[in-house]
């Protein structure tokens, strides 16, 4: 399975959600059940993907736009469109190939994630909890994690924190190190005044290699609240030195701890 999209999808609340759809034979299909129209599209896709992984936006596009014309029957083709149309803030672009792509392959769930967490960052929630609802019970290639994670994010965006509570703690019941999902469940608990909590699950991730703006900004907010000056002062400092570029650290720096 392709690895994921992060740059484009984080956002504040460092939501790793876009999982790349699979390339032309899955399951059991060999390379003989193939067409040669199928098969040259399928080899377009995947010079797509590596183009989207690299940050190429143009060129992923001109070769995704080969691979629909080759075959316009390949689903993954239209969602790759669409990722490629999200990293170029293309949201209408990006909007009309997720719908095209749900309308050939409704139940796949990785599919639907993307597409639910991007109605999500366009404050879409009506649309985008129940796709994402639907997606955690879909197939997907890494299970429910991903999809409940998204929608636990999407409920804390919407200012439901109980649901949001509910579904990033199912997450950790798949992965209990996962940095996305204990990030946001520290943010959670952050907004509710629960400091305590906050700072647990936030500790999860900055004691890890998986470290990142967010979860060190998070966890010296969570310390200048709870007095703790001496770990504040070692969490900015690790902000400053691993992410001298980070709006994170710029927020610090102007004194926008209540952000």
């Amino acid at each position: 399975m392709i690895r994921l999209i992060a740059a484009a999808l984080f956002g504040l609340l460092m939501l790793s959600g876009c999982q790349l759809p699979q390339t032309p034979g899955q399951d059991l299909q060999t390379a003989s059940d193939q067409t040669d129209a199928r098969r040259r599209a399928g080899i377009r896709l995947q010079l797509a993907t590596s183009y989207l992984e690299a940050g190429q936006n143009t060129v992923a596009l001109d070769e995704i736009k080969q691979a629909i014309a080759i075959d316009p029957s390949l689903a993954d083709a239209y969602h790759v469109r669409a990722l490629i149309y999200m990293n170029m803030n293309e949201r209408a672009l990006a909007d009309d190939s997720f719908r095209t792509a749900v309308s050939m392959r409704g139940n796949d769930g990785d599919l639907l994630n993307n597409y639910g967490w991007f109605l999500c960052q366009q404050g879409r929630y009506g649309e985008a909890v129940p796709l994402l609802q639907r997606a955690v019970s879909a197939p997907s290639a890494g299970g429910p994690a991903k999809p409940l994670i998204s929608l636990g994010a999407c409920e804390l965006r919407h200012g439901n924190s109980a649901d949001a509570e509910k579904n990033l703690k199912a997450a950790l019941g798949y992965d209990r190190n996962n940095p996305v999902a204990n990030t946001n469940l520290a943010l959670v608990y952050y907004r509710r005044g629960d400091f305590a909590q906050a700072r647990q699950y936030a500790q999860r991730v900055n004691s890890s290699q998986f470290a990142s703006a967010q979860s060190l900004w998070l966890g010296a907010r969570i310390a200048h609240r709870q007095g703790d000056g001496r770990t504040q002062d070692a969490l900015v400092a690790q902000l400053r030195s691993r992410f001298p570029d980070s709006r994170e650290l710029t927020a610090y720096e102007q004194g926008a701890w209540d952000e």
